[in-house]
């Protein structure tokens, strides 16, 4: 008598729950790839937006503090907002020079860019369709003998008023804000430094 049932022969392939399994490890992976790029390339963006902004406010602060230093006179301007302003009068009789800040411009000499090979970075790659937003926060100019870090130095030595008048120190801060799927991060790059302005001690 014939055998009517056929015999089973198995596969070395995969079963349908391996082959699941395998599929869901392999989306995980790819979710985990695909997240861990867009994190690279965000830090990317951010480092390059903030390394223009870096070389804008440290060009900036070299222009101020050489032309506070060697002009005749320097007088400081009532603030607009969170922005001091100052003219400054130059000794070779060229023009005076009317700083100012603007949350979208950056600072302004006489209404123009206050440098002449570099833009405020608000524009440029990475800051298209509304990716990172580049202000000026703040711009404040004002005695050093004033500043909360420095005011006790100066308060224990005596008869150093000229010198209290001709140090000033010059603040700036400009925000880099990154939004992300409905959320923003803001990051605030700061600028301090400090110049003597001889026209006040001499």
């Amino acid at each position: 008598m014939s055998n009517l049932h056929p015999k089973i022969s198995s596969s070395a392939g995969l079963t349908l729950i391996e082959l699941v399994t395998s599929m869901v490890i392999a989306s995980i992976a790819s979710l985990g790839l695909g997240f861990g790029i867009t994190s690279i390339v965000g830090f990317y963006q951010d480092d390059w937006v903030t390394k223009n902004v870096r070389f804008w406010g440290y060009e900036c602060m070299d222009f101020l503090v050489s032309e506070i230093e060697t002009a005749k006179k320097v007088v400081e301007r009532p603030p607009v907002g969170n922005f001091d302003g100052l003219i400054i009068t130059r000794k070779d009789g060229t023009q005076q020079l009317n700083i100012q800040g603007s949350d979208n411009q950056g600072l302004l000499s006489n209404g123009w860019p206050i440098l002449d090979y570099a833009d405020f970075p608000s524009e440029g790659a990475y800051r298209e369709n509304g990716q990172r937003f580049v202000e000026l926060d703040k711009f404040k100019v004002g005695k050093l003998s004033e500043d909360e870090d420095f005011r006790i130095d100066f308060g224990a030595i005596p008869n150093i008023a000229r010198l209290k008048e001709s140090l000033w120190v010059i603040e700036m801060v400009v925000t880099v804000t990154t939004l992300y799927h409905g959320e923003s991060h803001t990051e605030y790059v700061k600028f301090k430094r400090i110049a003597w302005a001889k026209d006040k001690y001499f």
